[in-house]
């Protein structure tokens, strides 16, 4: 459970959506939890905010960042890019500032 990893979670709704995970390795080790932004949908082409990242098509939206339990993360699915995961640094940064 890496920075980049992409899985889908049980985040308590009726179906598992995917996420995006934020967090690094050793915080899941340690905490037992993950920080994740969650997909957001939108139309294709669409400008996403500085906030939002996109990874193979999909939209991650940073702003709704939240944390769960490890547990939840239940299939990975795929990997972000290099740049997406520095994308999404540079987003918390942003949101922080």
């Amino acid at each position: 459970m890496e920075a980049g990893g992409i899985y889908l979670a049980d985040l308590n709704q009726e179906i598992s959506v995917k996420v995006l995970v934020t967090s690094t390795a050793d915080f899941a080790r340690f905490a037992n939890r993950v920080f994740v932004a969650p997909e957001v949908p939108g139309a294709d082409g669409e400008v996403l905010d500085p906030w939002r990242v996109e990874s193979d098509d999909t939209g991650f939206a940073v702003d709704l960042l939240r944390s769960l339990p490890a547990d939840r993360l239940r299939k990975r699915t795929g990997r972000a890019s290099a740049l997406a995961i520095e994308q999404v640094r540079r987003a918390i940064v942003h949101i922080l500032a």
